[in-house]
């Protein structure tokens, strides 16, 4: 398959979107074991900002296993939208944006769609000079997304920075200068929901900033990681990325890069769960473990066995689970709904606390519906295990809880009906097919439910 975008012409294709379209009903048959080999793409939170980044040079930006989903969609037509070029062709994407011109405005529901539209604030105004956007509201409604992190980051480094209905910066003539940006004194020591942004803002404005940029409290996150390791090789000096203190020297220019985007842990998550609560074994190619020490126990402490070898990931599941008591403060937020699932069917008591998003157990009703035992006090979620779901018509609020539902309804007695799964199309690449591939049966109902 081959598809050139260029400028404003776009076409869903390129992105895989319709070869098997994600409905917003899948039907899901429970009880089948998975085995087999399936690949993992790219990562998609940080190829999200890798995309954005394009923005810094005017040479050509080539991402190899650029993860086929509608957020980079979204993104390349905002791109292409300005007047850059984007060209998708085989897990490829070329960008090039000499052409770009900040003047050609973005459509706000487009922009509006997705959460990652946003980090085009920094690299337009470092580009540019100034910016002026939409009121970003994208992503999954699980609580607040303040932009007020990275607000603060570019007033930090010398920006002019207005909220309103829309945003609007501008950097003075004497241009973004490096400074001490202590997010540990703002938000504290433990993990939040301000510091990943803060400090991918930080990362893409100070490149370029003039002198040394200090970020202490940084997110540590395997998204920071992979974009310090993407800026690097387009010329940028930064050190200490995955720990709270990263170093930045500022650079006059960067120069364009071919970089292979590295495999996503919270796709390679997900699919282990469904792995850990169908039984088999499944071969990950395309995949590693890299940066998820903090899941990798908490599978393995569980009863799920999981080796790596060179970038293949063999995951073998055999018997009930066993109970876990995990917190978000150090497992990815992003997981919390599959290891949810899991703790659904361990034997014995779970817990999973939630310390990022106010509302992120949506899903805890769905589960209950299937039978799950489980009860919120605060922002902890309890589960009782029980040896077998049952199936059920249930409704995923979000993209991370339409994952956990379709696990849940691999796991359930009978076939389960979910229902909000074009949130899938966001954060996985063919993710029902994948499956099916393993020995599921999932298949749409397009329509809706008479």
């Amino acid at each position: 398959m081959q598809q050139t975008l260029i400028t404003k012409s776009f076409n869903a294709k390129a992105y895989n979107t319709e070869l098997f379209p994600i409905p917003d009903v899948l039907t899901v048959q429970g009880q089948r074991c998975l085995n087999g080999t399936v690949s993992i793409e790219g990562n998609k939170v940080s190829s999200v900002t890798m995309i954005a980044a394009s923005l810094l040079t005017n040479d050509p930006v080539i991402l190899e296993q650029s993860p086929d989903m509608l957020d980079h969609l979204v993104l390349c037509k905002c791109l292409a939208q300005m007047g850059a070029y984007v060209n998708y062709t085989e897990k490829t994407l070329h960008l090039a944006c000499r052409q770009v011109h900040p003047e050609n405005s973005l459509p706000v529901e487009t922009f509006n769609s997705v959460h990652g539209t946003l980090y085009l604030l920094p690299t337009l105004l470092v580009r540019h000079g100034w910016v002026r956007l939409p009121r970003n509201q994208g992503g999954c409604k699980i609580g607040l997304r303040p932009v007020e992190p990275m607000a603060e980051v570019l007033r930090m480094l010398g920006a002019k920075v207005v909220l309103g209905e829309t945003i609007e910066a501008s950097v003075p003539a004497s241009g973004l200068k490096g400074c001490h940006i202590q997010l540990k004194s703002r938000y504290g020591l433990k993990n939040n929901k301000f510091i990943s942004s803060a400090t991918k803002t930080a990362l893409l404005a100070g490149v370029l900033a003039s002198g040394e940029t200090v970020i202490e409290g940084a997110y540590w996150g395997r998204s920071i990681i992979d974009l310090c390791s993407f800026l690097r090789s387009m010329g940028a000096q930064i050190e200490g990325e995955g720990t709270r203190y990263i170093r930045i020297q500022g650079v006059p220019s960067l120069h364009g890069t071919h970089f292979t985007v590295p495999s996503d842990p919270q796709v390679l998550s997900t699919y282990i769960g469904a792995v850990a609560i169908t039984g088999g074994r499944v071969h990950f190619q395309q995949a590693s473990l890299a940066g998820m020490d903090i899941e990798v126990a908490a599978f393995r402490s569980m009863g799920v066995s999981i080796e790596e070898n060179a970038d293949t990931v063999v995951v073998t599941s055999k018997g009930r689970l066993q109970p876990a008591t995990l917190t978000t403060e150090t497992l990815p937020t992003d997981m919390g709904p599959v290891f949810a699932v899991l703790m659904s069917l361990a034997e014995g008591h779970s817990s999973l606390e939630e310390v990022i998003w106010e509302d992120r157990f949506g899903y805890a009703s769905e589960l209950r519906r299937m039978g799950g035992l489980n009860n919120q006090r605060e922002r902890t979620l309890y589960c009782n295990g029980v040896p077998t779901l049952s199936a059920a018509n249930v409704n995923a609020p979000d993209l991370r809880s339409a994952a956990a539902l379709v696990l849940a309804g691999l796991a359930a007695q009978g076939t389960t009906l979910v229902a909000g799964t074009s949130h899938l199309a966001r954060g996985y690449e063919a993710l029902p097919q994948k499956l099916n591939a393993l020995g599921a049966n999932i298949q749409p109902i397009f329509g809706g439910l008479a």
